[in-house]
């Protein structure tokens, strides 16, 4: 798996993903070389965001104003508000700053520079 990868449709983190480790296959993992069928895929959030050619959701210009995306991210619970920050963290630094930022994180989601004191 490459760096790119690494970062699912959603903004998570997988390689520190606790359900990566375990059952997810990934968002990308045999999507982008074709050895998965997309149009099998049941998230459609995965399937909106690849089928765009985008790493994540939050490389989309339609992001603010899709339904899909913000229902997801704006879902009650507290893995959701840091899936949202990943997203607005990557359009506002791009993959590699966020990639930067995970490198020591253990779950799929942690802090990033502008939080630290």
């Amino acid at each position: 798996m490459n760096d790119i990868e690494q970062i699912g449709c959603c903004g998570a983190y997988c390689r520190t993903c606790r359900e990566y480790q375990s059952t997810c296959k990934g968002c990308k993992t045999g999507y982008l070389d074709g050895s998965r069928n997309l149009s099998r895929a049941k998230c459609k959030m995965k399937k909106c965001c690849l089928t765009r050619g985008h790493i994540t959701c939050g490389d989309c210009t339609e992001y603010a104003f899709c339904e899909t995306i913000q229902a997801f991210v704006n879902h009650p619970g507290y893995k959701y508000f840091k899936y949202k920050q990943a997203l607005e963290f990557i359009r506002a630094h791009g993959h590699a700053d966020f990639l930067k930022a995970a490198e020591h994180w253990k779950n799929a989601y942690g802090k990033y520079p502008e939080q630290d004191t």
